[in-house]
C-alpha cells in the first residue's frame, strides 16, 4: 500500500496538484529539508509548496527508485525546477493512508 501511496504523491507533486498532495497529508504533517529547515502542520507545508509551484515555470519530479519498509518509504528522485536540477532522497513516514512526515535530503548545487 505504501508504494501505491508514494506513487500517488509523486504524481500529485509532479502535476503541482495541491489538492491531491493535501489529501495525502495528516493535519500534523511535518516537512524537513535543507532549504526550508522544518515546517510543522499541513497548512504551512501546503503554503510552502504553493509558493514553490507558483514561483517556477517548469517543474519535473521523477522517482528513480522507491523502497518500502513497513510504513516508511524512500524515494530516490530527480527534481527539475526551471533550470535547476536537484537529486535527492525523500524519507516518508506513513500513518495509515496519510503522510505524517517527510524528510528530504538534497544534493544542492553550489552557487
Amino acid at each position: 500500500m505504501s508504494k501505491a501511496l508514494t506513487e500517488a504523491y509523486i504524481r500529485a507533486f509532479d502535476a503541482r496538484d495541491l489538492n491531491a498532495v493535501g489529501a495525502l497529508l495528516t493535519d500534523d504533517f511535518s516537512l524537513e529539508d535543507p532549504v526550508v529547515k522544518r515546517i510543522e502542520g499541513k497548512a504551512a507545508a501546503l503554503a510552502m509548496m504553493k509558493g514553490m509551484f507558483e514561483g517556477c515555470k517548469a517543474l519535473s519530479f521523477r522517482a528513480k527508485n522507491i523502497y518500502v519498509d513497513g510504513a516508511t518509504t524512500l524515494i530516490e528522485f530527480t527534481l527539475d525546477i526551471d533550470a535547476t536540477h536537484l537529486e535527492g532522497v525523500d524519507i516518508i513516514e506513513w500513518q495509515g493512508d496519510r503522510m505524517r512526515a517527510l524528510r528530504a535530503y538534497l544534493d544542492i548545487p553550489k552557487g
